[in-house]
């Protein structure tokens, strides 16, 4: 019989706490893509005279997601960029006291993506067992088994395409990219799995809008994941890390 003494089941806990913590923190993390054109970047770091500028928001797209959270009905966009507007300050960027007038157009969408649910789950499956499969299967027993890995197959393949759509959404690209390590690749189509809360502030030449020409000075994509936690909650922690980077140019995710 094996016995386990004090120091050894100090040890195991210590173990069980870090793996569970790492698990929660990564899961939790926030994930950003801050791109902006080189030329505005450069346009702001030398000239003193665009380091500060005033915008304009717009209300983009909303995405409720599948899961009916009643928290993204809750919290407004009025409210997401009220909490916003604080952290764009921080990169020198003002609210106009004008609708329609100011440097920027910043254009907001907001939401929940979609979680993914297997097959197994949909089905209610545990087993191999619970496909039909069987070591003295029949001929119908054989057909009804085959015609289950084919709908799973099917399934599996509307949700790689889903889960692309949702990575260029989120800009997660890298999960696609051959260059990314494989250990990153996975954890990133881990994260594309689960519904994901999310801001895409796209800031346009408001000036040459109005005149109408579009030009993308920069964006910014930031989520989180939605299991755990309300909309608001999520929104208020990602506007204060993600405020860092609005109008910035960072490589990567």
């Amino acid at each position: 019989m094996n016995t386990l003494v004090p120091g050894m089941i100090k040890t195991l806990l210590i173990g069980i706490l870090f793996t569970t913590f790492h698990a929660h923190a990564a899961n939790n993390r926030i994930l950003i893509k801050a791109v902006a054109s080189e030329e505005y970047v450069k346009q702001r770091t030398l000239d003193g005279t665009k380091k500060i500028q005033t915008y304009n928001f717009f209300e983009g797209r909303f995405f409720p997601g599948n899961s009916k959270d009643s928290s993204l009905e809750r919290f407004t966009f009025t409210d997401i960029i009220t909490n916003m507007a604080p952290h764009l300050q921080k990169q020198g960027y003002y609210n106009s006291p004008t609708v329609g007038e100011g440097d920027l157009l910043i254009v907001v969408h907001y939401g929940a993506t979609d979680y993914e649910e297997s097959f197994f789950d949909l089905m209610g499956y545990t087993s191999m067992e619970d496909l039909g499969f069987s070591e003295d299967m029949d001929a119908s027993a054989l057909a009804e088994f085959q015609f289950n890995v084919q709908f799973m197959d099917s399934m599996n393949q509307a949700n790689d395409q889903d889960r692309y759509g949702k990575a260029r959404l989120l800009g997660m690209e890298e999960a696609y990219m051959r260059s990314t390590p494989r250990w990153e690749r996975e954890a990133l189509e881990s994260q594309l799995t689960e519904s994901r809360y999310f801001v895409i502030l796209m800031a346009y030449d408001f000036p040459l809008l109005k005149q109408g020409e579009t030009k993308l000075l920069w964006s910014t994509r930031y989520s989180i994941r939605a299991i755990g936690q309300s909309f608001e909650d999520a929104i208020k922690d990602m506007n204060l890390v993600a405020g860092d980077y609005f109008g910035l140019n960072l490589k990567g995710l």
